[in-house]
């Protein structure tokens, strides 16, 4: 039995062999038979495919260098030239990005810790303060209407969260309510942010607005505008 079990199992039986077989398997037996076919199967394709992957490999070994245009390689080299230099400029303004930035501190509305049915806007400072920024950006969407600091604020949640576009829409919405609190701050951040995208043309204007003022950032946009 145990030999034409493994005969069945290598499909070494005729049909009429087979068929006799299976006949006297009970129903245990046809679903162990089914497994165990399956496992043999799995197994020779693995081995099957271990043994494709070495012989690519020995054709790859044995396979005669193709000789290569050298025109071809100076197009090449172009091409990746340009390209590591496109990386290491956006690399470097980035750098500069993170070198002068930091989220701005809240003076604008404190809340009490543990204080109950707090307010959306409350909330949105509260979770600012404590670094949730995506949670404080949510509170302040719920938000009826918003004010310049509500949206300078939600400005730098979206920073926080690389939502680099949507953050300048906020920080340009407070530029034009124009409130004298944080006009420069908004301008600041937006500066930030083209540098940080490479666009030196918009980051210079607006630091060159702010080095002529006599605010808190006019000294970093002076510095700003040296490295640029």
């Amino acid at each position: 039995m145990d030999e034409v079990r493994e005969k069945y199992l290598q499909g070494k039986l005729t049909e009429a062999e087979k068929d006799a077989f299976e006949a006297n398997l009970s129903p245990e037996e046809q679903e162990e038979l089914a497994f165990e076919l399956g496992v043999r199967e799995r197994l020779e394709e693995e081995l099957r495919k271990e043994l494709r992957m070495k012989v690519a490999g020995f054709e790859k070994k044995v396979r005669p260098a193709r000789r290569i245009n050298p025109a071809y390689i100076g197009v090449a080299a172009s091409l990746f030239l340009v390209a590591s230099l496109a990386f290491y400029l956006t690399r470097q303004q980035e750098s500069l990005f993170d070198e002068y930035y930091q989220p701005y501190p809240n003076y604008e509305l404190t809340s009490v810790r543990g204080e109950q049915n707090l307010s959306d806007r409350q909330r949105a400072y509260q979770a600012y303060d404590d670094g949730k920024y995506e949670a404080a950006a949510a509170s302040f969407g719920k938000l009826d209407s918003l004010s310049a600091p509500d949206y300078f604020f939600r400005g730098i949640c979206l920073i926080q969260m690389n939502n680099d576009a949507l953050a300048v829409a906020d920080f340009q919405r407070v530029a034009a309510m124009n409130d004298q609190d944080y006009v420069e701050a908004a301008n600041w951040y937006t500066a930030l942010i083209y540098v940080k995208l490479n666009d030196k043309d918009r980051a210079k204007a607006l630091l060159e607005i702010l080095a002529s003022g006599n605010s808190e950032m006019a000294s970093s946009s002076r510095k700003l505008l040296d490295r640029l």
